[in-house]
């Protein structure tokens, strides 16, 4: 199974979301409801414990893409 991960592109600059193992139709999902105003945002743990969250506001004015991880 090749892994993705979700390139955020907007105008503060490119964000990577790592998409773990067999979570992509779930990562899907949340960016669905994020952009349909049906979840506030999308919160994603780091390896490190670190949290990162993409509010809908931020997704909503960003171009979004799903690619092979390099």
């Amino acid at each position: 199974m090749e892994t993705k991960i979700i390139k955020v592109t907007h105008a503060t600059g490119t964000y990577i979301i790592e998409v773990p193992n067999g979570a992509l139709n779930d990562m899907k999902t949340q960016l669905d409801k994020c952009l349909n105003d049906e979840q506030g945002a999308i919160v994603v743990k780091g390896e490190d414990g670190d949290q990162f969250v993409y509010p809908s506001d931020f997704l909503k004015n960003s171009f979004i893409s799903i690619v092979d991880r390099e």
